[in-house]
This record gives structure tokens, sequence and C-alpha cells, in this order.
């Protein structure tokens, strides 16, 4: 026992912990080598540093081969997503999708912009009919959505003018461009590179976020890389690779008959043989004669060979797995099921898989319109992919401009009709 004197000093404290005078700093709050089986005192850092967003590996910045450090590459992501029929069908689909909707460019804050704000809509709009100065919007978003679902490594050039105008936004293959991180995990800011290119194996160009914008759709706090639709689906590709595989060499080298013929008792070989050839000329190139009874020897019989399907429940839901992946609805490739469970489920794929990559698409061009353009009080949008019944639409603004939520003229602006005047519009 100490004497009354005396002063109780727990082992636990670690000689680094005292050293940087921690025991002093939070003794008064934080005392965990008090007490029996106490959680102890944690080991202090040798040397304070800055707090990292992630653990990248050492040296990252000097591994220049993009994605090198990943189980999966890019250009393994890439094999995968054009090998499988059905993978690549649903990324075409997926575009397909965003391909035949319409957009906008409107003011954020006001349903009736004024004229000079309807000029620079005009400029920006016809600026977005072909992003990159070449291809129309649809084509250029095509191109761009490939990595987005491949890759989830969209990436943009940034081209300006002698002045800073932007005039263009080319797609970059997303597979070159390695990310370069600081001490703490973060991009750098530029005048620093946040970016390297990498082409051939070799460390290219080095650029800004200012040069290039990289906008991964999924990214994950632990990851540099984003995690598309393809890279969650990987081992079920795989195995509907092999399938696919087997699936042909059944047509191409398989060495399996429709079955066997069991010849009469008491045949030689030779006279087996004899009745084959015989059979065989019979049937060769006459179509006509394979549609016909062939008596054949007393005590022949025939024994087919039974084959496994072409297609079973295996090969569904393989196919579920893919088109769940991209928030498809698998319909086409399974069993017929009734006319109200398909409309359930596309409607379901349209809010769970197309109304996010809609998301992403307008997040991608607001961030160009309002800060890589310099017109914050724009925004792009999307038409609304609805049908209006006239009579609930003509019901509803009624109703509020009877209360007095929206006045004439905006109920007419809805419309895409033009004011009135404003005694009359309110």
């Amino acid at each position: 026992m100490p004497t009354a004197e005396g002063k109780r000093t727990p082992l636990t404290i670690g000689y680094s912990w005292g050293q940087q005078g921690l025991e002093a700093q939070f003794g008064g709050v934080f005392q965990p080598g008090e007490g029996i089986f106490s959680p102890g005192y944690p080991l202090a850092p040798p040397e304070p540093e800055r707090l990292r967003l992630w653990d990248f590996p050492v040296g990252v910045n000097t591994i220049y081969t993009p994605r090198s450090y990943e189980p999966i590459s890019f250009a393994e992501l890439r094999a995968l997503a054009e090998s499988h029929d059905i993978t690549r069908l649903a990324i075409e689909t997926r575009k397909d999708q965003l391909e035949k909707l319409d957009w906008a460019v409107k003011g954020r804050a006001t349903r009736s912009p004024d004229a000079a704000q309807q000029r620079r809509i005009a400029r920006i709009a016809a600026f977005l009919q072909r992003p990159d100065g070449e291809r129309p919007f649809a084509t250029w978003l095509r191109a761009l959505l490939e990595d987005v679902l491949v890759l989830d490594a969209a990436t943009l050039e940034v081209r300006r003018n002698r002045g800073g105008g932007l005039i263009g936004l080319d797609v970059v293959d997303g597979a070159t461009v390695k990310l370069l991180f600081d001490d703490t995990g973060r991009r750098p800011r530029p005048p620093a590179p946040a970016f390297e290119q990498v082409i051939h194996g070799r460390p290219w160009k080095m650029l800004t976020s200012d040069d290039l914008l990289y906008a991964p759709r999924n990214p994950r706090p632990h990851k540099a890389y984003g995690f598309g639709p393809v890279e969650q689906i990987v081992v079920t590709v795989n195995i509907a690779l092999r399938r696919q595989a087997a699936q042909l060499r059944h047509f191409t080298d398989g060495n399996v008959p429709p079955g066997l013929l069991t010849a009469p008792e008491g045949w030689s070989a030779e006279q087996i043989r004899q009745f084959q050839e015989w059979f065989d000329s019979v049937l060769t190139g006459n179509t006509a004669a394979r549609s016909r009874l062939i008596w054949a020897p007393s005590g022949a019989r025939y024994q087919a060979f039974t084959e496994a399907p072409y297609k079973d429940e295996f090969d569904e839901w393989l196919a579920r797995i893919v088109c769940y992946a991209f928030s498809l609805p698998p319909t086409a490739f399974v069993r017929q099921v009734n006319r109200a469970t398909a409309d359930t489920a596309q409607d379901a794929a349209l809010a769970e898989g197309l109304s996010p990559l809609m998301g992403w698409v307008k997040r991608l061009i607001d961030h160009v319109i309002q800060d890589r353009m310099g017109e914050p009080d724009l925004e792009f949008v999307w038409a609304d992919r609805r049908v209006p019944d006239p009579a609930e639409e003509a019901r509803v603004l009624d109703t509020y401009v009877a209360r007095g939520i929206y006045t004439l003229n905006e109920a007419r602006d809805l419309l895409g009709l033009p004011p009135l005047p404003t005694s009359e519009g309110g």
C-alpha cells in the first residue's frame, strides 16, 4: 500500500505519451491508465501528421500505370464489357434511354428570364448542342457514358480560348488518366498537377483540375477510383463468359451425335461399316430424303442422347444479376411475365436506374455551366418523361391560379404560351 504522502503513477503510461506531454495536456479528461484492467494509454504518433482521407499505397504518385494497384485493371473491365453480350446490351440500352431525352437550359430562380438572361441561355444551349465542337450532344454523351458505366472514370478535357472562354469539352479515355494525391490523400489544387496522362506505358502529360474534369459517379472513401456496375459483377460476367464459351463449343466442336443406332444381333464390324456408309450416302446432300421413312434391318434400334438444354434457369439468373446491376428490367431474357408485372418492372427500372444517371449528368453539366462558364444563375434540366394528362394538368393549374399560388402568366409560361399584358396576366 502506498503511503499517504506517496503519488500513484500508472505503469501503463507509454514513454512516447509522456515525452510529448500528452498526459499533462489531457490528464483532466482522459485517464485510461487508471484502475484495474484499464484500457491503457494509446501509442502516441512519433511525429504529428495531418489527417489523411484514406490509406493510400506508399509512393502512390510514382506508380504511373493507372489503376495498377487495384485487383482489376481498366483493360480487364473493358474486355469483360465488350465480350459478354448481355452486359454490352445493358450498357447500350442505358445509352439509348438517355439519348432520346430532351433537355434545356433555364434560369434557376426565375421562370420568365429577361432579355439578357435569354441571350446567355441561348449561348450556353448552342455550346451544349456540340460540346466538343464536332459531335451532337447525344453522341457526345454516349461516349462519356461508356466510361461511366464500364470504368466509372468519366474524363473531359476543358478547352479554352486565349480569353479564357470555354470552347470545348473533349471526352478523354479515362483509362489513360492517373490520379495524383498530396500528403493527405486529397487531389492537389491548381497550379499543382492533379492528374497525369499515361500513353503506351509512358508518363505523357501533367494536368491540373482546371485542365481536366474527372467525374467518377460512384467514388468510395477507401479507393482512388470509382466503382462502376461492370466491376460490381466481375465474377458473374466471368461465369457468363464461360457459359457462352461452352455453348459456342457445342455448336462448333461438339462431338456428341443425336443418337446411337444399335445393329441387329450377329452383325460383324464390316457389316456395320457398310450399313453406315450406305445410310450416310442416302442422306448426305439430300434434304428431302431426311424427312422420309428409311427401312432398316430387323432388330435395329435407335437410342437418342439426352443433351443439356441450350438455355435454363441458370442463364436467366445470370441475366437477372447483370440487369439488376444496371437497374434494368430482365424481361427480355426471362420467361414471359404478364403485362402488369412487366410495366411495374419498367417503372422500377426508370426510378432506380435511369433517374440517378440523369441526376449525375445534370450535376456534371451544372458544374460546367455554373463553375466553368461562370453562370451560377443557370442550370441544365431534363424534359419531363411523363406524358401529361391535359385535363388533369388544366385542373391543377386552374386550382393554383385560383388560390394565388401561380399568376396567370406563370401558368401560361408552364404551358409554353406567351405572357399576357401585365394588367391581364397579373
